[in-house]
């Protein structure tokens, strides 16, 4: 057998891993390192930009009839969060001004935000929306605490300090504060009446954002650079806010010899349009993780709840559920005031015991009083008002309640069934439930961890 020919062989190259360097990514020179290409996560590429939008003052606040006013938001990169300014002023009283317990919240009845096509992307009341807000995992610190200080988490606020019961029920916010020039900047205030001389009497300012980003690397920041489309904010306002009534809108006490007026102002907080390249010639992210995923808030009610056994189908299904928000009200409207006194259960239209079914199966069933200081002051550090249970799927990576990952996001489609079982001992309550759902534009909404971390 004659040997085999000798064929020359071209040795292929093959991939090496980069050398290690100190620079951050994204800031090494170009041509550094041949071969690698270094994308820059959108929220380092984008940068912050915040203005105001639209102002509108002298609303009277004993109109006969609901009033609605509509505010075009400022066109500017990406939408990340609206901030919206309720300020009531110039008011005399000849008796105590004392808030309902959703006040000031409640001065507004509706907060709508609509797309440019007009689709409602958030539809809650102000009180609904304080809570969508503040426990929502879009920030670390509460929206009160943060203001007035953490004594004043539950202090004269009717909010609950793990088991220990507070008569009253309002937000922190309501602690009464002066209407000093001070409180008048720090963000919000509470001043129920100068009794010397009548003068800011049930006076109240309060700053609402209205979050659109979540999770990490700007997920969820909307387009908004067509000025000729511009998103849009409808909020109304309930008639005659200072009629005095145990079920507010606004006050349970108060008489005005003169009356105060609202203002309202509107300020956006977006995203920059990235330019391609950074600097050092590596490419940027133009734009969000799965850009045109939408999150959305609704509500749904269910009044009359039985004395004995409830049963619940959640109506709001087929996205991804990001939290769910429940809040127990008495056959008069009000929140339950006297739940969980003993530590362990709940009294009248607050169960004992929630079961949360997912499908055939069983996801929770939880005590409520350990429920909601597990998922309230545990995970966010913060108080959670009477009648309010928290069911976040916000948790991930590290049990805290800001830019999670999407790991606990529950997958629902059309034909899914979410239903709570509970019972109560005295019917014709009801249940309110605020559902966050998430309207995926692709499979990057699972992405933007790895663009971080990768």
């Amino acid at each position: 057998m004659s040997p085999m020919p000798t064929t020359a062989f071209t040795q292929q190259p093959t991939a090496s891993a980069p050398l290690a360097s100190d620079a951050p990514v994204g800031q090494q020179k170009k041509g550094g390192e041949e071969g690698q290409i270094t994308i820059i996560p959108f929220a380092r590429a984008s940068k912050l930009h915040t203005e105001q939008s639209n102002t509108q003052s002298g609303i009277s606040m004993v109109a006969t009839g609901p009033q609605i006013f509509n505010f075009p938001i400022a066109s500017y990169g990406f939408l990340s969060c609206i901030l919206l300014t309720v300020q009531a002023s110039g008011g005399t009283t000849t008796t105590a001004a004392a808030p309902f317990e959703d006040a000031p919240y409640s001065v507004l009845s509706q907060i709508l935000v609509q797309d440019v096509n007009g689709v409602p992307v958030n539809q809650l009341s102000g009180f609904n929306q304080y809570l969508a807000s503040k426990y929502g995992s879009y920030r670390l610190f509460g929206l009160d605490a943060i203001v007035r200080g953490a004594p004043n988490e539950g202090a004269a606020s009717g909010n609950q300090t793990n088991t220990a019961v507070i008569s009253g029920g309002g937000p922190p916010v309501w602690a009464a504060q002066a209407a000093t020039a001070t409180n008048l900047l720090t963000g919000a205030y509470f001043s129920n009446v100068d009794t010397t001389n009548g003068a800011n009497g049930g006076s109240f300012k309060f700053i609402l954002p209205i979050f659109l980003e979540f999770g990490t690397d700007g997920m969820g920041c909307l387009p908004n650079m067509d000025a000729s489309a511009r998103y849009n904010l409808q909020l109304t306002l309930p008639p005659s806010i200072l009629t005095t009534s145990s079920t507010g809108p606004v006050y349970v006490a108060g008489v005005w010899s003169v009356n105060p007026t609202l203002s309202i102002t509107v300020e956006v907080l977006c995203r920059s349009q990235p330019p391609k390249e950074d600097m050092f010639g590596n490419p940027n992210s133009v734009s969000p993780p799965g850009v045109g995923t939408v999150q959305y808030w609704t509500a749904q009610t269910a009044s009359g709840l039985a004395n004995g056994a409830n049963t619940i189908q959640l109506t709001r299904v087929g996205n991804l559920i990001r939290n769910h928000i429940l809040i127990f009200r008495n056959t008069d409207g009000t929140r339950r005031t006297a739940e969980f006194a003993s530590g362990t259960g709940g009294t009248n239209d607050v169960p004992n015991l929630l079961e949360f079914d997912w499908d055939v199966g069983q996801r929770y069933v939880a005590n409520i009083g350990t429920y909601r200081q597990f998922m309230a002051w545990q995970v966010g550090g913060m108080d959670c008002p009477n009648g309010v249970v928290l069911l976040p799927n916000t948790l991930d990576p590290d049990w805290q309640m800001l830019s999670e990952y999407g790991d606990q996001w529950v997958a629902t489609v059309g034909a899914s069934k979410l239903t709570l079982r509970f019972s109560t001992n005295a019917g014709g309550g009801s249940l309110t439930i605020l559902t966050n759902d998430i309207v995926p534009a692709s499979g990057q909404v699972y992405e933007a961890p790895k663009l971080l971390i990768g």
